[in-house]
């Protein structure tokens, strides 16, 4: 059998309104089983998801991975589609608790191999560690609201130099071009995601994984202000009054805003392409530039405007960015008091005892 695929994305992110989650997005509500992971760091939850993984796919089974924005070489989540299995990290900051408890979800305490009294030892310093993240967290999300409203800033300024009636024109050609075929039946539903975040690591996206094997590419280029957002809510709200199901991939600078869709029945991706995540136009079914829709002359005299808002934005973002890496380097620092005091071989075991649990709604999906 051949290997399964694995597709990659964020289901909450670091933002200017704090940590925001989509996570009821990540297993829809008619699930067959979700595993809510509960422990502390170190606990080797991230891990117990990739092992899971590993074995899916090695039985051919394609998985989605939901990584941690605030580690994205972490899982936070595991999706196995086919079976609507998932696992999920239900600590904080995205706490999730059963809705369905025993009939479809339950909870793994990894926390029970702990070995609590050595971890009371280091109560100090486990205490003080946390509340340093905590106060990186809180600057970054501060460096995020200050450069949001930079942000809004700029795109008011281009806002200014907007030809409207060419915008909506542009919207309407796509919206023709992508359902002049679909004939309506029933109501769509809209799966809210990220495909990018504001990590450690810096600005980390995983564009091309939401959109592999996807027939269709449309890029959309275009200044702050230009209407893309505009535009994909507009598709958006079409895809899903004609019936279908979309996925719909949002901003990490405003988390309800749409950045990016994915029409499966129409084997279709929307996708901007912005810094930080400026896609190659290789290959793509077409290139929509909102630029088209700006004033020249209008742009060239707010270019005072426009050049300091985009320099202090980049400032405060970056700075965002440093201060989460210093929480992530806080973070490594926590888990060096947890992870001596964790009895892995009993993980080991439940985690065996999961997979085999998950094997047999495997055989009994067949």
């Amino acid at each position: 059998m051949a290997g399964g695929k694995i597709k990659h994305m964020f289901p909450g992110g670091n933002t200017p309104q704090g940590f925001f989650s989509y996570y009821d997005y990540v297993i829809p509500v008619d699930a067959g089983r979700i595993f809510l992971l509960k422990g502390g760091p170190g606990v080797g939850k991230s891990t117990f998801m990739k092992k899971i993984s590993q074995a899916m796919i090695e039985r051919g089974f394609s998985v989605e991975h939901h990584h941690c924005s605030s580690d994205p070489n972490s899982l936070d989540g595991l999706v196995i589609p086919v079976l609507s299995v998932a696992l999920i990290d239900g600590t904080a900051p995205h706490i999730v608790d059963p809705k369905h408890p025993g009939c479809v979800d339950e909870i793994l305490n990894l926390g029970e191999y702990w070995n609590e009294s050595k971890l009371v030892n280091n109560k100090t310093s486990i205490l003080t560690c946390t509340k340093e993240i905590s106060k990186r967290f809180q600057r970054a999300y501060r460096m995020l609201r200050a450069a949001k409203a930079v942000y809004d800033d700029w795109e008011a300024a281009n806002n200014e130099a907007m030809n409207y009636k060419l915008a909506n024109q542009k919207a309407a050609e796509l919206i023709e071009k992508l359902f002049a075929n679909v004939t309506t039946v029933g109501h769509g539903k809209n799966r809210k995601l990220f495909a990018s975040a504001i990590t450690p690591d810096g600005p980390v996206n995983y564009i091309d994984s939401i959109a592999v094997d996807l027939s269709y590419r449309y890029i959309l280029t275009g200044f702050p202000g230009t209407g893309k957002a505009t535009l994909l809510d507009k598709v958006a709200e079409t895809a899903i009054a004609k019936g279908l199901d979309i996925e719909t991939y949002h901003c990490p600078l405003d988390p309800l805003k749409v950045e990016h869709i994915i029409i499966p029945a129409l084997s279709a991706a929307l996708i901007t392409s912005v810094p930080p995540h400026n896609l190659s136009t290789y290959g793509a079914t077409a290139i929509i530039n909102m630029n088209e829709c700006l004033d020249q002359e209008m742009i060239h005299r707010l270019e005072p405007v426009t050049d300091y808002d985009r320099t202090a934005f980049w400032e405060f973002f970056g700075k965002a960015g440093a201060y989460i890496n210093e929480a992530k380097k806080l973070h490594d620092q926590l888990e060096t008091y947890y992870v001596p005091n964790i009895n892995f071989s009993g993980v080991d075991t439940l985690r065996d005892k999961t997979l085999a649990r998950i094997f047999e709604y495997a055989t009994n999906n067949k």
